[in-house]
């Protein structure tokens, strides 16, 4: 099962290695899941640190040593037919990234996917990644 990891998971999971979005994170890591990201999601990642957490950047270490584990799935620029609008429209690459993938699940904490009524992938939250 495919599963993109979106950036308030990723950086969740860096900033509190033994919270839930961390138990979650590394239970994407593992099979029968195979991780996902996409490049926006990698540049907004390192660009929150660099903005906004500073004085946590050596944490993106622990990112850069499982990147490997990820499949980097491109980023269509183009509006896809029937793609469901969110509120957000600067998550709009992610959403894109994810369907042309295929992903299966979108784990994430944002309430602009969660909210939004998209079957396909499944937005999912870290409590529902973590009783599946």
């Amino acid at each position: 099962m495919k599963v993109m990891i979106d950036t308030n998971i990723i950086i969740s999971a860096l900033l509190s290695p033994h919270g839930q979005a961390a138990k979650a994170f590394h239970k994407a890591l593992r099979p029968p899941f195979e991780p996902l990201v996409c490049p926006y999601i990698i540049d907004e990642v390192q660009r929150k640190f660099a903005e906004k957490l500073a004085e946590h950047a050596y944490k993106l270490h622990g990112f850069e040593d499982v990147l490997p584990l990820f499949h980097i799935v491109p980023m269509p620029k183009d509006e896809v037919d029937g793609e469901v609008p969110i509120r957000d429209v600067k998550d709009m690459p992610i959403l894109r990234a994810a369907s042309a993938a295929e992903t299966d699940y979108l784990l994430t904490g944002d309430k602009d996917f969660l909210e939004a009524f998209i079957e396909n992938p499944q937005m999912i939250s870290v409590t529902q990644f973590l009783e599946l």
